[in-house]
């Protein structure tokens, strides 16, 4: 996916991103016309943002996060010579959110890490039937059509030979090869291919 403060789609106009003061997205034509969309302020803050076009260019995700630990996106569809707001999720709690579109774009993943270290075992939680865990982050998963979203907590649990090592495990991201099938997560021990339905809660075992 295209990204940063500014893009330019393949027909020449342009989005870019404007939050010194507001939080303003602009869309220009090919003759610098352009139209605006006043993002409102986040009541929790606003640290920055960058801006994530769809393959087809017919979404643009505008992505943020409070400079707290909590992110959230809006997603536009780019119609008419404009933006037109489809979703805004609204803050989650985590850091490091990575972002990908289904391959037919009828969903958007967010992954968005909760816990990246130390995990040492005397710090695990307990689940309902004793068992020790780690809860890693979430998988937010839009239906653009719908406009709803699904969350899946990610857990992961320690085996009986757990490496302490382990415990400065890095953050997860989905992968932009994600399809309509299959959610796939790059892992510090490597790649996850995850099939839908998902189930609420995803277990991985280490």
């Amino acid at each position: 996916m295209k990204s940063g403060q500014w893009i330019i789609l393949n027909d020449g106009r342009r989005i870019v991103l404007e939050d010194k003061e507001e939080i303003c997205l602009t869309l220009y034509s090919c003759a610098d016309a352009g139209q605006t969309f006043l993002v409102p302020y986040p009541s929790a803050g606003y640290g920055g943002g960058s801006l994530w076009m769809s393959l087809s260019e017919k979404y643009l995700l505008f992505a943020y996060y409070s400079g707290e630990s909590e992110e959230a996106y809006c997603l536009f569809r780019i119609e008419d010579g404009g933006l037109k707001l489809v979703y805004e999720s609204g803050y989650r709690c985590g850091e490091g959110a990575s972002y990908a579109f289904a391959d037919n774009e009828t969903f958007l993943v967010q992954a968005l890490p909760a816990s990246v270290g130390p995990w040492y075992l005397e710090e695990a939680c307990t689940d309902a039937d004793g068992r020790r865990y780690f809860a890693y982050g979430e998988l937010n998963i839009l239906d653009i059509q719908k406009g709803t979203m699904e969350r899946h907590l990610l857990r992961v649990v320690p085996s009986a030979d757990w490496d302490e090592q382990f415990a400065e495990a890095e953050a997860f991201f989905v992968d932009e090869k994600t399809s309509k099938d299959m959610v796939y997560l790059a892992m510090p021990w490597g790649e996850e291919a995850l099939s839908f339905p998902l189930k609420e809660t995803v277990i991985f075992s280490q």
